[in-house]
């Protein structure tokens, strides 16, 4: 069984990149990786534009893609999240803006 999640960032212009996240997704397991590995934007913006992830580990080791997968998400805003959280069957948001992680279970 798999906790399903997603992963976003909000962009200068106020538009969201997203990602999907399929085992794991769990905030145990995604907060740590995120807070201690993804806190500088630039980081987090090609952790989402690399596509869809199987699963996310701990730096230094690399995040898992699935090796064909849906192009990574442009959202007009924040507020379309749940839309596709609830598209993608995800269990949990995880996004990035005013220099910090949230999270929101679903």
């Amino acid at each position: 069984m798999s906790t399903r999640a997603v992963i976003a960032l909000k962009l200068p212009d106020e538009s969201v990149v997203a990602t999907y996240l399929h085992f794991d997704g769990y905030p145990g397991h995604v907060m740590p990786i995120l807070e201690g590995g993804y806190l500088d934007p630039d980081e987090a913006l090609e952790l989402i534009e690399g596509g869809e992830l199987r699963s996310l580990s701990p730096r230094p080791a690399q995040p898992e893609y699935f090796a064909t997968s849906r192009p990574t998400e442009v959202l007009r805003s924040a507020d379309e999240l749940l839309r596709l959280a609830r598209y993608l069957n995800a269990e949990h948001i995880y996004f990035y803006g005013d220099e910090r992680w949230t999270h929101q279970k679903l």
